[in-house]
This record gives structure tokens, sequence and C-alpha cells, in this order.
């Protein structure tokens, strides 16, 4: 049923299926790391079969990017932006991608979801639906997760196992702190509503699918009784423990973080029979913090996992929701579960998921200590001042203006708005993520002043994604997040200069020139490995007069919107004074016969 031992990355279960290519998709996200969103275009457009060591190859970024920044729609909570690790003008290519959302019930927005559409190139009219329901978020986190992949094809009737995660997906855009454009409405509702006639390929020995959104209504999850159960959360509550152990008749399991446990009742855990938590040497990082109280990154199992025997019958539940008060019983947060449904001779039961070819050498038994530590109450109180304080943080509004510095180039960025006053707080910091933190700015709460300006900076690093800082008076206790800013009047030309600043000379000019001119299936020019991109393949073609010719002339006559691009890419580099160490006078005297040809067409 469950085997560790089955491992997949997240970047394949986004790869298209055989035959055909992306199309668009919406993604929902706790938490999320700019870096690893960089890479998803990569993985989705250009097909490549590793991803650039994280920023230090920008060309296929730019220009999967450029393809895919309208077709990608990312939803995350906000305030649970991560702060990258280094500064780059890329992450500027983001802000339209990433859509802040706040859970309307006043919990955290935590569902954790791809939804994909691919498309045959030849049969336009046969598209096919990919869900992925996942534990893990969109970050570079190494823990133990887990993630459903479902494919299936449009149908003529509307299915009601779906309509929940249906309706999630419509309202996306009205759950969003920032401006979302008519276009991604519209996807929201195009991908709703082929959603609903989606009829999945389950996998092997199971017979059904359905789906539950919790958060959006008062009403918690109500799972109904069973002969025996399975809970793995890596973060639980007492009552929410209770509810599920009442509900079987036979004996219950919990499997969870050591931490966890050390904080449930006693009476709750003697509710399960078995309890357990991964072994020391299993156990790797993960980076979120628990639902209802901030805390510092924590190792090991993140997975959530229930599994009810009813019957005959093996109900597996997988999906975002912890087993705590905010996921399942006051259900605040904003959670997604799926429950797959099997004949247990078939799929397996509890014991199952527990044996040896399930999680069962993985575990160690745990067991309550007689003599428990003493709870820090001064770092427990700091955590949560500093929970309290990220929320107000992400519910202030902000804007930034863009001033341009006289006769030099350069920009100001000023950040407008009122900070909260955020008790316990003692140090605020702030920076765009295109620079380096070290340009950061103090920030004093609850004052508005002129003088938030971060620069000057050039115009490729001009973003709304602003870092924050912030420090308790408790050693050690702090958090970073990232904002998604709206932006008063950015500079017309900005994207060109992130493009200028990625492109610095004719040898990076030609390698990007190479997947401009070609289409979606640009695996056998894009293969890296450990030093650099292998030789022959955009070298080989566009080395030479004649190369290039061919590349051009076979692009005008297969897709000539290609050359659009370049005549774009083109005009954006001659712009500057360095235009013409980046494009050779050897390229413009070959370009101008297309250029000519593209105006002729036009006119």
């Amino acid at each position: 049923m469950l085997n560790p031992d089955t491992r997949s990355l997240y970047t394949s279960a986004l790869a298209p299926p055989p035959g055909m290519v992306f199309d668009e998709g919406i993604a929902t996200t706790f938490s999320l790391d700019p870096t690893t969103l960089l890479s998803i275009p990569v993985h989705l457009a250009l097909l490549a079969s590793n991803s650039p060591d994280q920023l230090s190859d920008g060309i296929p970024i730019l220009e999967a990017i450029r393809r895919l920044a309208g077709r990608i729609t990312v939803y995350a909570q906000r305030g649970r932006l991560q702060v990258p690790g280094s500064a780059n003008v890329l992450y500027g290519l983001l802000e339209r991608m990433v859509c802040e959302v706040r859970a309307p019930r006043g919990g955290q927005f935590h569902p954790k979801i791809w939804l994909l559409r691919f498309r045959d190139p030849i049969d336009e009219a046969s598209p096919c639906l990919r869900l992925i329901v996942l534990s893990r978020n969109l970050t570079t986190d190494r823990s133990w997760d887990l993630a459903l992949r479902l494919e299936g094809e449009l149908g003529p009737a509307d299915l009601p196992q779906n309509r929940e995660l249906s309706d999630l997906i419509k309202d996306l855009p009205t759950m969003t702190s920032n401006h979302v454009t008519e276009e991604r409405q519209a996807q929201a509702e195009r991908l709703a509503s082929e959603l609903l006639r989606t009829s999945w390929v389950l996998p092997p020995g199971y017979r059904s699918v359905s789906f539950s959104v919790l958060g959006r209504h008062e009403g918690g999850w109500r799972p109904s009784r069973c002969r025996r159960l399975a809970v793995i959360s890596p973060f639980c509550t007492d009552e929410a423990l209770r509810r599920l152990a009442r509900l079987s008749s036979h004996g219950s399991i919990l499997l969870s973080r050591p931490e966890t446990l050390e904080a449930i009742d006693d009476k709750i855990l003697d509710m399960y029979e078995q309890r357990y938590t991964l072994a020391e040497e299993a156990e790797t990082e993960d980076g979120e913090s628990a639902d209802e109280v901030a805390s510092s990154d924590m190792v090991g199992l993140h997975a959530k996992i229930y599994a009810f025997e009813r019957g005959w019958d093996t109900h597996l539940v997988v999906g975002s929701g912890n087993a705590t008060n905010a996921a399942l019983v006051a259900a605040s947060n904003i959670e997604v579960m799926a429950e797959l449904v099997g004949r247990r001779s078939k799929v397996g039961g509890v014991d199952t998921i527990f044996g040896e070819d399930g999680f069962g050498p993985y575990l160690k038994k745990f067991t309550v200590q007689e003599d428990r530590p003493d709870v820090d109450q001064e770092f427990k109180e700091a955590e949560q001042a500093l929970y309290i304080a990220r929320r107000q943080l992400a519910a202030a509004t902000f804007k930034i203006a863009c001033n341009k510095v006289e006769d030099d180039g350069l920009w100001l960025l000023s950040l407008l708005g009122d900070l909260p006053v955020m008790e316990g707080i003692q140090n605020i910091k702030a920076w765009p993520i295109t620079i380096p933190e070290d340009r950061s700015l103090e920030l004093i709460p609850n004052e508005t002043r002129e003088e938030r300006k971060f620069g000057p900076i050039t115009l490729a690093a001009v973003t709304g994604l602003i870092a924050f800082e912030l420090k308790t008076d408790h050693s050690g206790v702090g958090a970073r997040l990232v904002l998604n800013i709206e932006i008063e009047g950015l500079p017309e030309g900005r994207d060109a200069e992130i493009y200028r600043a990625i492109l610095k000379n004719k040898d990076e000019f030609f390698r990007y020139l190479l997947l401009l001119l070609n289409g979606d299936d640009l695996g056998r020019n894009w293969r890296s490995d450990k030093n650099g991109y292998v030789a022959g393949s955009w070298e080989h073609r566009l080395s030479n007069g004649v190369g290039l010719l061919e590349e051009l002339t076979r692009a005008y006559s297969v897709e000539p919107e290609r050359l659009e691009n370049v005549d774009k890419l083109v005009r954006d580099l001659m712009e500057t004074d360095g235009g013409n160490s980046v494009v050779t006078p050897e390229f413009l005297d070959l370009w101008r016969v297309f250029e000519t040809a593209l105006r002729e067409k036009d006119g």
C-alpha cells in the first residue's frame, strides 16, 4: 500500500505524459521557496533531465518563465514565502505567478496540490488532466512526505466526487490578498470546470476516489466509524486525536514526531494501542512550522495519512491536514484530502502500513518519559509573540513606489504603509530579494517614513518581492519571510533589463537564441552535465552562418511567431550601449533579411 522504499522526485511528477506537452496549471502550497519555483517551469517547458544548480545558469530559467509565467499560477499562504539564500534579478519574474492567499476563517491556507493540463500537439481536442495531492510544500525540504498522482480524461457529465475540489479551484482568485488578473481568474474557472468532469485512473486495487476540502465552512472533518484506525501526522493536538481514536472499535495506531507526542496528554495517548516515531536514522530536514504555533525548523516525518478499516474495505485518506484542532476540529485551516477506497485483500490495511513492507523497519516505539523536561516558558512566549507578529505583518497593507534617480539609470524603491506594533519584536529589517541582504533597511514599527527607500538599484532589480526579518528579545527566536507587494508604476522595460542582466555576452545570446528558435521539444538541445552544457548542441548548430540560416529559415517556415520573439529580444538588447557586445554584427546582417520578411508578412 505505502512502501517507503518507493521514492520519487517532486519534479518527476510534473513531467508531461509521453507525446504531450504542458498547457497550463495551478498549484497551491502553504510555504513557498522562490528558488524552487524558478526550477518548475524549466521541467515543464524544457523537459530538462536536471534542473540548473540553483541559479548558476539563468538562461533556461529565463526562457522557461517567458513561456510559462502566464500559464502557471501558484497560490500560497501570505507571509509564508521563504527568503532565498542569495539575491538574483530572476526573482522579479515570479511576481505575476505568485498569488498570496488568506484563509477565509482566520486559519492558514494549507492545501498542497498541483492541477496540470497537458495537450496533444496534434489532437488539441483530447487534453489530459493531472492532479497531484501532496503533503509537502513547494520548498526544498527533504522530509518524509507523500504524493498521490492521478491522471484522467474529461467526460460529458459533472462528477459529484470532484465537486468540493472543483469549487475550491474556482474560488482561489477570490481568496487572494493581491490583485488577480482577469486571465488568471478565467484560468481558475476553466480548470475547475474541467476538473469537475474528469474521471481519474486509479492506483491498482482501488475502486474509487473522492476529495474533501476543509476550512471553507463551519464544521470539521467527520469520518465514519471504523473497525481499526491508523493516524500518521507530524503535528497533533489533544482534541483531534481524541475524536479520531473514538472512531475505532478495535484499536488505533499513531505515528508522529517525538516532540509532538511528548506534548500530548497521557490519557489521550493511552487511547492508541501502538505509538511510534521514526527511528533517528530515518529522519531528515523539514522546514514547515506547526499549524497553530510557529516554531524553529524540525526534522523527520511530514506525511499526513489516515487509514480506516471498514468491513472488507480500506479507506486511505491522504493530503495536507494534520491531526490538529486547526485542521480537523475547528477546521479554520484550508485543507485538501483525497480518499481512496479499495478491498483490503488487494490494497492491504493498517497492519500493511506498519508492517515490514511498510513503515515497520523505520519505526521505533514511543514511550512516555517519567521525567519530562521542564517547558522553557520564555522561549514558548517568544515563539508565540513571533507567530502573532508574523501574521500581523502579513495582514498589513503595503505598496512599493518606484522613483528614478536622475541621469544614472538607477532607481529607488519606497516601502509605503504602516508597520504594525508587534509586541515582543525587537528588530525588523527589510530588503528586495533581488539585492543582497547587506543592503537591508532597519524598520521602525508604526511609523510611515519617506526614508524607507531601497537603493539605488538597477532597473533589473526592481521588484515587489520584499524580504522581512523579525527578531524577538529571546536569543535564536526569529523569522524571515517574503511578501509579494504591489508595485505602483512598475517601470516599462523592467523585464527587458532582466534579460540584459542574464545575457551578458554573445556566447549567452546564441545559447538563448537556440531556445527561442525551438518549440516544445527542447530536450535534445538542452542536456546539462557537471561540466556545463554539452558540446554539439547550440555550438554546432549556430556557430556558423549556414547553421544559423537553417535554424531561422526552419522557424520562419514552421512557426513564424518564434521569430517575433527573436525580434523583440534583439530590439531589447540593442537599446543599451552594450547591445553590440551581445548581438554580433554578423547576426544583425543575417537577421535583417528575416526582419524584413516579418514586416512584409504583417503588412
